[in-house]
């Protein structure tokens, strides 16, 4: 009976331990994403990655680094500094779904200089 007790509470811990969470990535893991993004646009447009370079401070969420990375690979040229989007990954907690009023082409669109 104390076994059964024991696998209970033990898929029960499990369970609760591994529900959705924000997903986060290590520090260095994003600042190496985002270079080879701004690398990559830069490259695309003959330019060199924009100074000051883009620092990550904490472990970013998942989702807004893909959205920063991803609207600086779609960047136009000539690139001369981040995307809007890029800001998010200061944030401490998830965005949400984008509005369908925002148009994160346009938003990407946007350079930080």
């Amino acid at each position: 009976m104390r076994f059964h007790t024991f696998v209970l509470l033990f898929l029960i811990l499990f369970v609760i331990n591994c529900g959705p969470g924000i997903d986060r990535v290590d520090t260095n893991d994003a600042q190496s994403q985002i270079y080879s993004a701004a690398k990559f646009a830069a490259d695309k447009c003959g330019n060199p990655i924009p100074n000051p370079p883009l620092l990550v401070l904490n472990k970013p969420i998942q989702r807004n680094l893909d959205l920063c990375t991803i609207a600086i690979t779609r960047t136009e040229c000539p690139f001369l500094g981040y995307p809007l989007p890029c800001t998010l990954i200061y944030l401490e907690q998830e965005t949400g779904e984008i509005p369908w009023y925002l148009n994160f082409n346009e938003i990407s669109k946007t350079q930080i200089k």
